[in-house]
């Protein structure tokens, strides 16, 4: 259940820093999602500037009870940041607790996928099932005529429908994580950041005032592990199911045994470090046999497929599907062109015009036309 509270973190210190008066006429009323970072913290001085009120939302998605101290000192750093920000520019500061959706669909999520033999993707659960959902609802609630975020994207509309376009700063493009966003969605967003590059933002709030804004550090990696490894995270979740991964083996392609390994849950596709197995030549995790504890070793040149498939699929139209596409499997430079072949409503298969390698069941497959996303769906 989502409540509005102020949870166990002591009291936000006073803010410092000016900010101008906003310019321009009332453009409506804007819930924006804050993180305690330098994007979403200058999202909030430009919609300011630019004539919006804004109402500055803290979403606490991690809970003591399965989050290390870390990642719990990092949450309440981050919700003391946004409401000291919000309380310097004088705007209205609203927190949400959802760490119970947060873990029944995202962390719950990630640990079944490992235990099915996969390798999950958060955050494309996370923003259309758990993020803006939640933005959603209490816009809703609170007659919000905006939702806005700091994502490095932007969006336009082709032929009726609205797309998430890759933003300006190619260091930076969030593109890839949005997919799953709906078009009642996008009618509804503002990415005030689309078209600025990283160092202009944090220019911004320096200029603005706001030095340790501008110097904060992203966040990277899976946000409730803090870039910790997965191994130790996820045989504690499993435990709390009863669950547990026995050690495994590795074999070969023909099935032949090469070694011992420490279950196949610790594995993805792709992997070449940590394998346990030492050989004469470089040897890569091929593919995962959850059901047979087993994990299937080859040389890199196995790798490469021409063709995979994909489910649960959303495409904004399904007329964009006709043509040819751009897919990536990657968040960082990875681009392919390809077509598709619609099997029925939840799957579909993606062929390769040139051989790709290493892709792994349970991430995502990003479909675009040029720059901008025209949908998504989950390797399978």
């Amino acid at each position: 259940m989502l409540t509005n509270k102020l949870n166990h973190c002591s009291k936000p210190p006073v803010g410092v820093g000016g900010f101008k008066s906003p310019r321009g006429g009332f453009r409506g009323l804007c819930l924006l999602a804050m993180s305690g970072g330098t994007d979403s913290s200058v999202c909030a001085m430009l919609l300011r500037e630019q004539g919006y009120e804004v109402i500055g939302v803290y979403i606490s998605f991690f809970h003591e009870d399965w989050a290390n101290a870390e990642v719990m000192q990092q949450q309440c750093e981050a919700q003391r940041n946004v409401a000291g920000l919000c309380a310097s520019l004088g705007i209205e500061y609203v927190e949400i607790d959802a760490t119970d959706e947060f873990y029944n669909t995202v962390v719950r999520y990630f640990v079944d996928e490992f235990y099915a033999g996969r390798t999950p993707f958060p955050c494309a659960v996370c923003n259309p099932q758990v993020k803006w959902r939640i933005l959603f609802e209490k816009a809703q609630e609170l007659d919000c005529d905006f939702i806005a975020t700091g994502h490095y994207v932007q969006i336009e509309k082709h032929n009726n429908h609205l797309y998430v376009v890759q933003g300006t700063d190619p260091d930076k493009d969030q593109a890839f994580f949005l997919w799953g966003l709906s078009q009642e969605i996008l009618r509804k967003t503002i990415f005030p950041l689309g078209g600025m590059l990283k160092n202009d933002v944090r220019k911004f709030a320096e200029n603005h005032g706001f030095h340790s804004v501008a110097t904060r550090k992203d966040s990277l990696g899976i946000c409730f592990l803090n870039n910790s490894n997965y191994r130790p995270f996820l045989t504690k979740e499993l435990a709390k199911q009863g669950k547990s991964i026995d050690k495994g083996s590795h074999i070969g392609l023909n099935g032949e045994f090469l070694s011992p390994n420490e279950g196949y849950a610790y594995y993805t596709v792709g992997q070449r470090k940590n394998l346990g197995y030492h050989a004469n030549k470089r040897l890569f995790v091929h593919s995962v046999q959850a059901a047979q504890n087993t994990v299937t070793l080859s040389e890199y040149k196995d790798l490469y497929k021409t063709s995979f498939r994909v489910q649960n699929y959303y495409f904004h139209s399904l007329d964009d599907c006709k043509q040819e596409l751009i897919v990536k499997i990657r968040y960082r430079k990875q681009a392919h062109n390809c077509t598709i072949e619609i099997v029925d409503e939840k799957n579909l298969i993606v062929h390769l015009q040139q051989p790709l390698e290493a892709i792994a069941p349970g991430q995502t497959a990003v479909f675009f036309i040029e720059n901008r996303v025209v949908g998504g769906g989950f390797i399978n």
